[in-house]
């Protein structure tokens, strides 16, 4: 799965998160597939009219992805794969298959944060948007999304999911993880150790709440998969295997 570097990617340490929006999902739909929960259309799990009615192609509760914005997502994937790759029938459709999980992934997340309450309001997307461009001086913001062939409403679009589907899971996640003395003990002490091994006091510099902070995200980890299937079981995604079809080669024989 090309799109996770790690499964925790974007958390740059426990004042906050990194600027790394490169990835093309956020850190959200990272963990989803990180833990390895694939969302498989199989006979009758799709309401077939009702999702041909609409013209998309996958859709999780409230949240659709349109035929339009599927072949612009496969576009920029296809990108990172070599220019001849509909040569290879079998490789092709696999690296449409894998945007199809990458997509299902993340509308179960949005559909959740949307059905939650979870948004983020403009001042924090422009805040995001100038924290993100600190990493980008003069003209090289411009020049890298003409590179990537991405115009600035899309990248703000896309940036915008990131930022719902981090919040989702710093406010139903990490924060609904609950902590007790034994855990921050034995916590402490293993941070304490691994500081002292490397000969800092980076320990000392953090105060009660940032420690909690990283407590609540180790936790998180193992809370990860019961709480994905719970998102994927109250949203459930359909996929018109018809419309999926179309993008595919010689979908009929494979």
């Amino acid at each position: 799965m090309s799109r996770i570097a790690n499964s925790w990617y974007a958390i740059k340490d426990v004042n906050g998160f990194s600027r790394g929006f490169s990835s093309t999902l956020a850190f959200g739909a990272l963990l989803l597939m990180a833990a390895g929960i694939a969302i498989v259309c199989a006979p009758g799990c799709t309401d077939q009219k009702k999702v041909e009615g609409k013209g998309h192609i996958i859709k999780a509760g409230t949240v659709e992805i349109s035929r339009a914005d599927f072949a612009w997502e496969l576009e920029v994937k296809q990108a990172n794969y070599p220019y001849d790759i509909k040569n290879s029938p079998n490789e092709y459709n696999a690296m449409v298959l894998d945007l199809v999980s990458d997509l299902s992934d993340e509308a179960v997340l949005l559909a959740a944060a949307a059905a939650k309450g979870v948004d983020v309001s403009a001042s924090e997307l422009d805040a995001a948007i100038a924290e993100f461009k600190k990493d980008y001086p003069d003209d090289s913001f411009d020049q890298m999304l003409l590179e990537r062939a991405i115009s600035y409403p899309v990248w703000e679009k896309r940036l915008k999911k990131d930022l719902v589907i981090r919040k989702l899971i710093m406010q139903d996640l990490v924060a609904s993880q609950e902590l007790h003395p034994g855990d921050m003990i034995a916590f402490y002490d293993r941070v304490a150790g691994q500081s002292e091994s490397r000969g800092n006091n980076n320990l000392k510099m953090m105060d009660e709440k940032k420690l909690l902070l990283k407590l609540r995200m180790e936790k998180s980890r193992e809370a990860l998969g019961e709480w994905l299937q719970g998102l994927q079981a109250g949203y459930p995604v359909h996929i018109d295997r018809g419309a999926l079809s179309t993008f595919l080669i010689n979908a009929e024989k494979q």
